[in-house]
């Protein structure tokens, strides 16, 4: 199963091959290319992917066992990333560099290998909100102090009297606090698998992020100043990455095997129930997708 339906400004839905070949409305949401990119869905070729094994496999289960639909809006970002991803390839490649290949058949693709000194650079590059990047990179709000250029509370307020300094936040990276789990364990597997197949030990791993809302005062108010980040990504035992994919394998196998799977994502899997919230595309036929929903609803009633 796939996606097979685009859900219109009006909240209609139409098969996505109707969409491309025939708009139901009056003119086009987005030009014809941009639809066809949004609807694009890797065909399942019976091995997973690393992606597919960090998601949950209740996600992964429900989207390989039903039709559902999307809005396009919602996929803006995804083609943002596709183009990302592409241009840094297409500069790679005129430098010689080693980027976008394929670890074997199941759809495991590096975005770049870099040379050092004393060995090699993995590095993935991310398009991320600055939510996601401040968790990464441990960014955690320490304290405030008086704003740099001197500015002063102009009335009396909760945050200060008349005619004192203006307080702004103070930001640090704090190691215990990075939360980066699913980058660590994807790029875990690539260093793996580049070893099993040619030997390659790798020196390093690294994310190079470039921020969604760079520049804006949401991701400032982060401790988010820059707009590209480059990331270490700590190296995981070996034998724990194994264990992770062989485990996560044998759910998403055993669930298509037996026709249902009963276990829910886990907290992390759901980015704590955000994702059910907003991002899952199946949503509509998980029940705790749906919970997450309905309590959302509710609580948004009441307020």
């Amino acid at each position: 199963m796939s996606l097979k339906w685009f859900i219109c400004p009006d909240k209609a839905q139409i098969e996505v091959v109707d969409c491309l070949a025939q708009c139901r409305m009056a003119e086009r949401c987005m030009t014809l290319p941009t639809l066809t990119m949004v609807g694009q869905e890797r065909v399942w070729s019976g091995i997973a992917s690393t992606t597919q094994l960090i998601n949950g496999t209740m996600l992964e289960f429900l989207k390989l066992t039903n039709d559902y639909a999307v809005d396009p809006d919602s996929r803006a970002f995804m083609i943002a990333g596709t183009q990302h991803h592409s241009g840094l390839e297409f500069i790679a490649k005129t430098l010689n560099l080693p980027s976008e290949v394929a670890l074997s058949g199941d759809r495991d693709i590096f975005d770049l290998l870099e040379p050092e000194e004393d060995g090699y650079v993995l590095t993935d590059y991310k398009l991320w909100g600055s939510f996601t990047v401040a968790k990464a990179l441990g960014m955690t709000k320490t304290g405030t102090k008086p704003d740099p250029s001197g500015a002063v509370y102009l009335s009396n307020s909760k945050y200060g009297s008349k005619g004192s300094p203006k307080m702004v936040n103070v930001f640090a990276i704090v190691p215990e606090n990075i939360d980066n789990w699913e980058a660590e364990y994807q790029l875990n597997r690539y260093r793996v698998k580049l070893k099993a197949l040619c030997g390659l030990e790798l020196r390093r791993l690294q994310l190079q992020v470039t921020v969604r809302d760079g520049g804006l005062a949401v991701a400032r108010s982060r401790g988010i100043t820059r707009n590209i980040y480059r990331i270490p990504v700590k190296r995981l035992d070996d034998s724990d990455v194994l264990g992770y994919f062989a485990y996560k394998d044998a759910n998403l196998m055993q669930a298509l095997a037996q026709g249902h799977w009963d276990t829910p994502c886990t907290q992390s899997e759901t980015w704590e129930g955000n994702r059910c919230a907003e991002y899952c595309d199946v949503v509509g036929f998980c029940p705790q997708g749906k919970l997450i929903q309905k309590l959302n609803k509710k609580e948004g009633e009441e307020v």
